[in-house]
This record gives structure tokens, sequence and C-alpha cells, in this order.
């Protein structure tokens, strides 16, 4: 009886350590990251001992410090070396980074030397540079990953979200308050272009870190080949795309594909969101700083955490600073704040800005490519998919800009606004500004026939990256006049 019961405590204590080890993890003495581009772009992170690690639910790793105090990394390779495949130590500065020196604000003092004894809570994030060639490379990172390090073993963290990469460390999210009762039950049968975007693609376009936090154009170049678009207009598309893929009826959280989809999604909002509590912004430049308050605040709705929206509250998006609402015309028109002979200039030669917002007022911005350029070809269909997932989550409310949807509607419905304009048109003959043309001593407008007049009503609901689903879906949205089940909290 003794040796039954002594035999009976042994395999109770086996399967206690082997149930308390699944849920605080591993040990490792590295990890390793796969990237999709092949194998010479793969990232090991070596440690120069066996520590406690496990993944996050996305798969991404984290690994515990140890006893002696901290996790000491020996080496990451790539090896980090003549300003390529570099590193950061949790990354805090907006206008600088370590990573690649072809980037804009490169510093190498941001690389710790190694070896690393990391001692508390940080992200470690890599990137593999493409190679080395001219200095116009657009992207110039490869792939990326990130390695958490966390003070203590982490249960369950097969249920866990990653924490934000950017800054100081914030809360863990757990999947068990994903909540989408909010996603609107589209039936999938009046989307037939559904079929071509499945959630197969959307769990592979969200996988792995997008590093996205050096401002304006220049951060374009940071974003991982594999992990992200480049462009400010694809992503805007593709984080307005992937919410609407979400709410046809076949989405289903039970479906480990669809899990993960929603899951990947979730962690890049998640990372956008200590980004943005970081101060880092997405200023209006063309198409470049669209597409990433929307997925903040679809991460907030989700788990639902006001903390989502204060993130917002904390930075500042292309969507709201390229449109504003005109007093002179009592309606809200497209163009971000430049100066007033930056515009004209765009206005004689067509170089420079092509967004600029009219310094009168009168009409839509971006020179002589009104109702073109920008406007049509990177802004307006991207904008008008996040309006529609905006409507069917019926979180206008949230979105905290009315400005937005007027514009959106204009456009689809009217197009270009060019009237009514009483500025002059340039005459041709540059040395007629402030006579003929152009800004007068009482900085008003010389009076003339107007600049644009032909380009009125020009492009309606026209615009590149434009996609047939989510056209589909807005034709069903407009004729049934769907909302969320749940309100605008």
């Amino acid at each position: 009886m003794g040796i039954k019961l002594t035999f009976f405590f042994v395999i109770v204590s086996v399967l206690f350590f082997s149930i308390e080890s699944f849920a605080k993890g591993k040990t490792c003495n590295s990890v390793k990251y796969v990237a999709p581009s092949g194998y010479q772009s793969d990232i090991i992170f070596n440690f120069d001992n066996e520590y406690i690690c496990g993944q996050f639910i996305n798969g991404d790793w984290w690994v515990a410090i140890g006893r002696s105090g901290f996790v000491k990394i020996v080496s990451i390779t790539p090896f980090s070396e003549n300003g390529l495949h570099g590193y950061e130590l949790s990354p805090k500065l907006k206008n600088s980074q370590g990573f690649d020196y072809r980037i804009h604000g490169y510093d190498e003092q941001l690389k710790p030397r190694m070896p690393i004894d990391v001692s508390s809570t940080s992200s470690l994030i890599k990137a593999v540079s493409v190679p080395d060639g001219e200095a116009g490379c657009r992207p110039c990172i490869q792939f990326s990953a990130v390695l958490t390090v966390v003070d203590r073993p982490i249960y369950s963290s097969h249920k866990l979200f990653r924490p934000g990469y950017f800054g100081s460390i914030k809360g863990i999210y757990s999947f068990e308050k994903v909540d989408v009762r909010r996603l609107a039950k589209i039936p999938v049968s009046y989307v037939p272009e559904s079929k071509k975007y499945t959630f197969d693609d959307i769990e592979v376009s969200y996988k792995g870190i997008r590093l996205d936090h050096l401002e304006n154009w220049f951060g374009r170049k940071l974003h991982p080949v594999d992990n992200m678009p480049d462009y400010g207009a694809e992503i805007a598309k593709m984080n307005a795309v992937s919410i609407l893929r979400m709410m046809l009826s076949d989405f289903d959280l039970a479906n480990p594909i669809h899990k993960s989809a929603m899951v990947n999604y979730l962690q890049m909002g998640i990372d956008l969101k200590s980004m943005a509590e970081g101060t880092v912004t997405w200023p209006a430049n063309g198409g470049h700083g669209n597409g990433r308050k929307l997925p903040i605040l679809f991460a907030g709705m989700v788990f639902s955490d006001s903390a989502f929206k204060e993130a917002v509250l904390m930075s500042s998006f292309s969507e709201d600073e390229q449109l504003y609402f005109s007093d002179s015309v009592g309606r809200v028109l497209y163009g971000r704040k430049c100066g007033i002979g930056v515009y004209w200039r765009q206005v004689v030669s067509g170089k420079g800005p092509k967004d600029c917002r009219d310094p009168h007022g009168l009409v839509d911005g971006g020179g002589m490519g009104v109702g073109e350029s920008y406007q049509l070809c990177c802004t307006s269909k991207p904008w008008k998919y996040t309006v529609l997932a905006l409507l069917l989550l019926d979180m206008t409310k949230a979105w905290g800009n009315g400005d937005f949807f007027e514009y959106v509607d204009r456009w689809v419905e009217h197009g270009a606004w060019t009237i009514p304009d009483k500025c002059a048109r340039f005459n041709g003959r540059l040395q007629d500004f402030g006579v003929a043309w152009g800004r007068g001593k009482d900085g008003l407008c010389i009076v003339g026939k107007g600049r644009y007049i032909a380009k009125h009503g020009i492009n309606p609901d026209g615009g590149f990256y434009s996609n047939k689903m989510a056209e589909q879906i807005w034709q069903y949205y407009k004729s049934h006049s769907l909302k969320s089940p749940i309100g605008d909290p």
C-alpha cells in the first residue's frame, strides 16, 4: 500500500511540475525568430546560460531575469556591424534610431555594447538590414523581432499579449478580455470578394513586430519588409480592410486561424498605443502618416480599456491634420498646413508638397494637383474604408473628429471642391505675383475668376489603394444602414 501511495504521489508531482512548467515557460539558452524572407534574415538571441523563457499569445518570446538579477545576452545574430543589423533596448526616441546608418537619425550610441546585462523589464528590438548598397533604400530593414525581458516567469503567457515595445513597458493584456460583440455580422454571401481576402492573409500580414516609431516620411525606411507595408496609404487601407473582413458573418474567434488574425492585429494596436503614449505622432505628409489611429481605438474597444483613447489624445494623426473646417466657405476642405509661399510655389511650378491647404481657405488644397495628386492617389480610398469601419463599429464619437466623416462623404458623392473661388489664376508671369495673381499686400489673394474652376467635382469616389471587398461592404452598409449592436462608448 505504501509503495502504491508513493508511486501515486510521484506521478502527481510529475504532472504538477509539467503543468507548472508549461504555465511558466521552459528553459532556454537562446531564442530564434524565423524570417519569412529566408534563413539569412533569421534572428537569434543568445544568452550566457539557461533562463526560464516562454512565448506570448502571438508567438513573441520572453525571458525571465535569473537569480543573478539580470539576463546576460551575449550576442544577437546576424551580428551588427558597419552600421547595419542594429538593435535597441526599449526604444524611447522618435527622431533617432540605432538600426541602420542609411535611415534618418542613426545613432550608434543607441546600441548597448555586447554582452548586455538586462536587469529590468525591457524590450530588446533587433533589425536585419537589407543588403548594403545605395543609400536610397526604402525600406532599409528586411526583418525585425523583439525579445521581452521580464522580472519573473509569466504564468500562462500563451493567453497574454506582449507589452508594447516602445518606451516604458506597459501593462500586459489578456486574451480573456477580448470582446468582439461590437463587430457587425454582415452576411458573407453579400460580399463575394471576401473569398480573395482570407483570415490567413490577415494572420500573416500582421505577424511580427512593426517598427513604426520614427516620425515623418523617413520612418518609411524603418518599416521591415517582412513585417509590414512600407507606405502609409497601404498601411491605412490594410488596417481598415482587415477590420472589415472580421465583421463578416464567417468570422469565428473559436477558429484558430481567425483567432490568430485577431491576436496579431490587436498586438499591433498595443504597440501603436505604446508609441502614442511616448508622444510619437504620425503627422500629415502626403500618404505617409495615415492608418495608425484606427487600430489603437479598435484595440481599446475590443479590450474595453479607455487607456487606448487616452493614448490617442497624447498623439496626433494625419487623418486629422490633413483636413480642416473653413469658416470662409462653411465646409470641410482638404489640405495640411504649409507656408503661403510653399503653396504658391506649388501652384506655379508643380514642385514641392502636393497636399498643402489653400492659404485663403476657399478650395481644396494641393495647388495645381487639386482633386488629383495625394488627394486622389493616397488618402481618399483608405479614408473611405476607415470611415466605413468606424460607422459599422458605431465609433464615430470615439474617433473625435466629425470633419473626417463629412469630407469622406463629400468626396464619395461629389469629388474635389474648387468653387466658389475669388482668387486669380497664375498667368504664367512670375513677375506679376502680388499684382495680377497670388497674395496681395493686404494678405488676401488677388481677385480673379478662380484658380481651378474646371476641376470642381472631378474624381468623385476615385482613388488608388482601393479594395473590391471593402467597396462591396460599403454598398451593403449604404443599403441596410447598419451599425454595431452596442453603441459608441
